[in-house]
This record gives structure tokens, sequence and C-alpha cells, in this order.
């Protein structure tokens, strides 16, 4: 199910990049925000964070204490993925943060294109290995 969600929305977003032309590739909506060219590379990098987390590297490098960690998990994620609003003020953090100009249009959406593509094979291999899923501490063998 998630999958199939996961690769309805990557196509819906293709496809509104590939309609845009170069200007609008670059154009922001605002001071301070990204432009569709950035949005992508940021999912690019993303994706690739995810591979080297898959491959068992490290994806993202956590910052903070083990305190702020957990506060900013409990506060921010579930606003983030369930309501889909990021705060205002938030910044990326430097592994997936976007270039101040991002690459040609047609390279990014292959970029794109191939990192969804290798993420959705690793995570498949990941899960007949029997991995995706952690441990919680302190919580007993599965039944």
């Amino acid at each position: 199910m998630r999958c199939e969600e996961h690769r309805h929305e990557i196509s819906r977003f293709l496809a509104d990049v590939e309609r845009l032309d170069e200007s609008a590739w670059l154009q922001t909506s605002a001071p301070g925000k990204w432009c569709p060219g950035q949005i992508a590379e940021h999912l690019v990098l993303g994706y690739e964070a995810l591979l080297r987390e898959l491959a068992g590297g490290v994806g993202i490098r956590a910052r903070g204490t083990w305190w702020q960690r957990l506060l900013i998990r409990w506060r921010y994620l579930s606003l983030m993925l369930e309501e889909r609003h990021i705060p205002s003020g938030v910044r990326a953090v430097r592994e997936v943060r976007p270039p101040d100009t991002p690459r040609p249009r047609p390279t990014v959406v292959t970029a794109l294109r191939e990192a969804t593509a290798r993420f959705e094979e690793e995570l498949t291999r990941a899960r007949e290995k029997g991995g995706g899923h952690r441990q919680l501490p302190g919580a007993g063998a599965p039944a």
C-alpha cells in the first residue's frame, strides 16, 4: 500500500515538474523559498541519504542531544508527515539541502527517477532479508 502511494506521489511530482519551462524551474514562490528545481534536488539528496542508510552507512547524521532529538521527533515529525506541513524557518539538514542553483531540469528528473527506482529495489531487498523493522529498546522478541 505505501509503495503504491509512494509511486503515485513521485509520478505526480515528476509530471508536474516535466510541464515546467526553464524559467519556472528556477522561479521561487517567495523570498527565501525553494524553486521547483531545488525541491527536486532536495528529493534526490533525500533518496541518496536513504540509500546510504539501507546500505549500512550513515544517511543523515544525528544532531543534538538525545532528548532534543526526541522532542523534535515528538513535536514536529508527525506534523510534517501526517499534516504535510513544515514549520516556517526550519532549514533542511546539510545532507539534503539543495544547491542555490539547481542542475538543469532533465538532469535532475533523470536523477530522481533513478534514485526512486534504486530506493524501491533496495527497500524490497531489505524487506526480503527481514530488515526494515526497528526493535525498540526494552521490547521483547516478537511473539
